[in-house]
């Protein structure tokens, strides 16, 4: 005869483990936060950027920490090199803004996401996100 022991367990109230919440999907979360924004950008650039944070988020989504790492260090090198130009124009223009992008990309993964330039980005639900507001003016 065999003999199966199962044990299980319910853990007190309060130390149960609460589930990961579900991230906001392929793209994340991407959302104008014009009053919540220390650094203000124009409307076209805030426009740019909620179409570009997005697509760099689920280009990025797979991809193991190490390449992470490497993703936001290539960007921030870019960003400190080629900044005015992503500003004023110039020949690094498409390159730095791109940078931008990604690096908004890379710290939307952060908890609470990040707001800067006019937007907020995140990838999980998290307490006082712009996107949950259910009425934008």
């Amino acid at each position: 005869m065999e003999r199966h022991l199962t044990m299980t367990a319910t853990p007190p109230a309060g130390l149960a483990e609460t589930p990961a919440p579900k991230p906001h999907g392929p793209f994340g979360r991407v959302v104008t936060a014009p009053r919540s924004s220390a650094t203000p950008a124009s409307p076209t650039w805030v426009t740019w950027l909620l179409f570009m944070v997005p697509l760099c988020i689920a280009e990025l989504r797979d991809l193991p920490e190490p390449e992470i790492k490497r993703v936001s260090e290539r960007a921030a090198d870019l960003i400190a090199s080629h900044g005015d130009d992503a500003q004023y124009g110039g020949q690094y223009q498409r390159s730095a803004r791109t940078a931008i992008a990604k690096g908004l990309a890379v710290l939307a993964r952060a908890e609470g996401g990040v707001t800067a330039l006019g937007i907020h980005a995140c990838i999980h639900p998290h307490d006082g996100c712009p996107g949950d507001a259910t009425a934008h003016p």
